[in-house]
C-alpha cells in the first residue's frame, strides 16, 4: 500500500491511548503532523508549548506510538543523578521523549540544553567500589518536549535557553477546539467504537512500517544531501517584519525535506562532484507550505504564546490621511479583553504578559487614559497572508534545475513538473497542482454545496454531521446543510 501524509492524520483521528482505548486527535491537525514529521523524520528538537489539560502529551504519545518500544527513551519525574544512571538507556535510544519538562531538575536540563548544541554531555564522578574516577557520557539526541506554559519555572529559562535550539509550536485552547472533544466523548458514549474508527489496524501497523522504513532510511542516507530547487522561489511566504524569520526558516525548509523523505521514492538522486544529493519537488513544498505555514508565519513574526487568539478579539484599527489611527479606532483595557477572551472560550487568567508581548513585537499599541492603559491593533501591521503563484514556481523551478542540476533537469521536470497529483493532507481531497493555486490552500476542488470539504459532503445524516463534521459552520450554514438532507 502506498501511503499519504492524509494516512498519517487518519491516524491521529484514530489514535488509541496506552489502554487500547480510542482517544483520538482533533482540532489539532497542522500541529499534529509538523511535529511528526519534522521530529522523526528530520531530526529536529520540537517543543509543545501549551495550557495544561490541552492535549500536547496525547500529541506526544501519538506520535512515539508510531514506533517501537526500542526506538525511544522517556524522561520524566528524573533526580539530577537519575538520568546518568539511565545513560546506557538513553544512548541506545534513537529518540528521547520529555513529558512535562518544566518538572526536570535544573542540572537535567542542562544535558538538554548541551543536546540542543549538538553535543554529548559528560558526568565524572569517584566511584567508591574500586576508587577511581569514572566518566559517564549521554549521547547527542534530538528530544521532543511538552512544557506547561502556566508554570512559572518552564517559562523562566526554557524561553530564553531553549527557543533558538527548538522548533516550537502550541496546541488550540479555544471553545472550538473543547467543543470537539466533547462531541466525540459524547457519540463515544453513544454508539459501538466500530463506528467511530475510520482505519483498521491493518492500515496502522503498515503506517508504522512506512514510518520505520523512512527513519531507517534517513539514518542510511546519512550521506545524502537533501537539495530543494523550489527554494529560491518561496520567498513571498516568508515574512521578513522581524529578524527572527532568519532562523525561523529553517523550520520551514527542514519540514520541507522531512515530507520529501515520507515520499522516499520521490526523491531524485543526483551524483554531482563526487557527492550524492536528493531533490526534493514543487509536490513536497506545498504540502509543507499547506501543514506548516500558519504557524511557521506566526513564529516569523515572533508572534506570543497564544498572540493570534489575542488579536482576533480586536477590530481591525483604521488610519486617517496622517497615516495615524482615526478617531474612531476602539481601544480595549486588559479587563475587557479578558471578557472578551472568557466569552470566545479561551482560558486566559494572566493576559497582561501576551498584552506586553504584543506591543513589544508591534502587533499592538497602546495608549493611557488616566492612568488605565488602553489597547488597539497596529494600523501598520496586517495579518500576513503568503501569496505563492505555483505555476510560476513551478515554471522558475524548471529553469533553476536546468541551470544547476543540468544533467538531471530533464527527468526532474518529466517526473516532478507536471501532472502534479496531490492528495491534501487534511482534508484527503484529490486535486492536481495548476495555475489557479495561487496559495498552499487555495486548490482546485469539486465540493458539492453546501459543504466545506469532501469529508463533510459524505457525512450521511444530519446527527452525525453536528457531532463530526470537520468544517466551522455559521447558523445559516447548518440550516442549508439541513436542507440538504431533507432534500436527499
Amino acid at each position: 500500500m502506498k501511503y499519504e501524509l492524509y494516512d498519517v492524520m487518519r491516524y491521529f483521528h484514530n489514535v488509541k491511548n496506552k489502554k487500547g482505548e480510542l482517544n483520538p486527535i482533533l482540532g489539532e491537525d497542522e500541529l499534529a503532523l509538523t511535529s511528526c514529521l519534522s521530529y522523526l523524520l528530520e531530526d529536529t528538537n520540537f517543543v509543545i508549548k501549551a495550557y495544561s489539560g490541552t492535549g500536547k502529551t496525547v500529541i506526544m504519545d501519538a506520535i512515539f506510538g508510531l514506533l517501537p518500544d526500542e526506538f525511544y527513551h522517556t524522561m520524566e519525574h528524573l533526580s539530577e543523578t537519575a538520568v546518568w544512571y539511565d545513560a546506557e538507556k538513553i544512548n541506545r535510544a534513537r529518540f528521547v521523549a520529555i513529558p512535562e519538562a518544566q518538572k526536570l531538575p535544573e542540572p537535567v536540563m542542562e544535558v538538554v540544553k548541551t543536546w540542543g548544541d549538538g553535543r554529548a554531555a559528560f558526568r565524572k564522578r569517584t566511584d567508591v567500589t574500586i576508587g577511581e574516577t569514572v566518566e559517564t557520557r549521554l549521547n547527542a539526541k534530538y528530544v521532543f518536549m511538552c512544557v506547561a506554559v502556566e508554570n512559572t519555572k518552564g517559562s523562566s529559562y526554557f524561553d530564553a535557553e531553549l527557543e533558538r535550539r527548538c522548533m516550537i509550536m502550541h496546541t488550540n485552547p479555544t471553545v472550538k477546539q473543547t467543543e470537539r472533544v466533547i462531541k466525540h466523548k459524547l457519540m463515544d458514549a453513544a454508539v459501538p467504537k466500530s463506528q467511530l474508527t475510520s482505519m483498521t489496524e491493518e492500515e496502522i501497523e503498515g503506517l508504522r512500517k512506512h514510518m520505520v522504513e523512512a527513519i531507517t532510511n534517513r539514518d542510511d542516507d546519512d550521506a545524502l544531501q537533501i537539495k530543494n530547487p523550489c527554494a529560491p522561489f518561496l520567498f513571498n511566504a516568508i515574512p521578513s517584519a522581524f529578524p527572527v524569520s532568519r532562523s525561523k526558516v529553517q523550520y520551514l525548509l527542514r519540514l520541507i525535506n522531512a515530507v520529501a523523505r515520507f515520499y522516499p521514492d520521490e526523491i531524485l538522486r543526483v551524483d554531482k562532484d563526487g557527492i550524492q544529493y536528493g531533490l526534493v519537488t514543487p509536490k513536497h513544498n506545498w504540502l509543507g507550505l499547506r501543514i506548516y505555514l500558519n504557524s511557521f508565519v506566526s513564529e516569523c513574526l515572533h508572534m506570543p504564546s497564544h498572540g493570534t487568539d489575542i488579536l482576533k478579539l480586536f477590530p481591525d484599527t483604521r488610519i486617517d490621511r496622517f497615516g495615524f489611527a482615526d478617531g474612531d479606532t476602539v481601544r480595549m483595557s486588559a479587563n475587557d479583553l479578558k471578557k472578551e477572551a472568557k466569552a470566545v472560550g479561551l482560558p486566559f487568567t494572566k493576559i497582561e504578559p501576551i498584552l506586553s508581548a504584543l506591543v513589544m513585537t508591534g502587533f499592538l499599541e497602546m495608549d493611557e487614559d488616566k492612568g488605565k492603559r488602553l489597547y488597539y491593533k497596529s494600523p501598520l501591521i496586517a495579518e500576513p497572508v503568503a501569496k505563492i503563484n505555483w505555476s510560476d514556481l513551478i515554471e522558475e523551478t524548471k529553469k533553476f534545475v536546468a541551470k544547476n542540476w543540468h544533467t538531471s533537469a530533464s527527468e526532474y521536470i518529466d517526473r516532478f513538473c507536471s501532472d502534479i497529483e496531490i492528495v491534501d493532507p487534511l482534508t484527503g481531497d484529490n486535486f492536481k497542482l495548476g495555475s489557479r493555486a495561487k496559495r498552499a490552500t487555495e486548490v482546485e476542488r469539486d465540493i458539492p454545496e453546501p459543504f466545506k470539504s469532501i469529508k463533510d459532503s459524505k457525512i450521511k445524516d444530519i446527527e452525525s454531521f453536528i457531532l463530526t463534521a470537520e468544517g466551522d459552520y455559521n447558523e445559516e450554514e447548518i440550516k442549508a446543510v439541513k436542507s440538504y438532507y431533507k432534500k436527499g
